[in-house]
């Protein structure tokens, strides 16, 4: 099967990226030809794509894959790729948000668990990883490409400036690598930043056993608003809790009051949070 260039295509069809839904098509072939590479395909697996552009890795993963659902939210994209760039046909072409699609229905009807690989832009990056980390029990892998700055706070390390709420929920939901970097020259429009493609591997079950995961996501974000502030102070901002017990919690979890909330590894956070939703449960009863 012949593949058309991205450069071509962008050419013969007049193609005008549109800002406002972060559109930087990948016009490097052998970029797009990496990142299959990258993903570890077989003939059995069932690949969602978020964001099929111009077809360039719709393609390509056509060739590796048994089914591929490509997800376009531009409507005039997804028409052109329906009409007239894609043939293959175990491609279906969907023009559908991302953030709307019903993955679950997918997998089930499959009888098996997607792969969902995408250039994800900037603006809808991090809300759309988060969400799909969630779905381990239906997504087993996902390949993301993200603008540098992204990448960093899904990577960063306890202490490190780009660690964070995206760090956290990362590391409790998958294992992550960085497999691939990429640069701006790889891209039409030219981006002003870098980027990097990052594996996940998501677990079928959550790293560290959290008891209630909206109070985390609360309380995860409460601390790192207060970031520079010692622990002890800012757990203070989180709600109205006893000082004994607040105490009492950094002896038994034997962590240091005077750290700063950016410093904390996963455990350490859910090992808080869990003994003040505990608390909460208690006061209840």
């Amino acid at each position: 099967m012949e593949i058309i260039s991205q450069r071509k295509l962008i050419k013969d069809f007049t193609i005008l990226p549109r800002k406002n839904m972060g559109q930087n098509f990948i016009v490097q072939e052998e970029i797009l030809n990496r990142i299959v590479e990258c993903c570890g395909f077989t003939k059995e697996d069932i690949v969602v794509e978020i964001g099929a552009g111009l077809g360039g890795l719709t393609c390509r993963l056509a060739e590796q894959v048994k089914r591929v659902f490509a997800i376009e939210k531009d409507g005039k994209l997804a028409t052109l790729l329906r009409t007239k760039i894609i043939r293959e046909s175990n491609v279906k072409i969907i023009h559908q948000d991302a953030l709307r699609f019903d993955y679950q229905r997918v997998a089930n009807e499959a009888g098996q668990a997607l792969i969902v690989v995408g250039n994800l832009p900037f603006y809808i990056a991090s809300l759309l990883t988060i969400e799909l980390l969630k779905k381990g029990d239906h997504i087993s892998r996902m390949v993301f490409m993200y603008q540098k700055e992204v990448a960093e706070r899904i990577t960063a390390q306890p202490g490190n400036k780009n660690y964070g709420f995206l760090t956290l929920m990362a590391n409790l939901y998958a294992d992550s690598v960085v497999v691939l970097s990429v640069g701006k020259e790889a891209f039409y429009p030219r981006p002003k930043v870098e980027s990097k493609v990052i594996k996940f591997n998501l677990l079928p079950f959550p790293r560290e056993p959290v008891e209630n995961e909206k109070f985390f996501s609360v309380f995860v974000k409460t601390l790192f608003s207060q970031r520079r502030k010692t622990l002890k102070n800012a757990m203070k901002a989180i709600g109205t809790f006893p000082s004994e017990l607040i105490e009492r919690l950094f002896t038994e979890g034997t962590i240091d009051p005077i750290k700063r909330p950016e410093t904390l590894t996963l455990k350490e956070f859910v090992f808080l949070c869990n003994q003040l939703v505990l608390h909460l449960k208690m006061m209840k009863t």
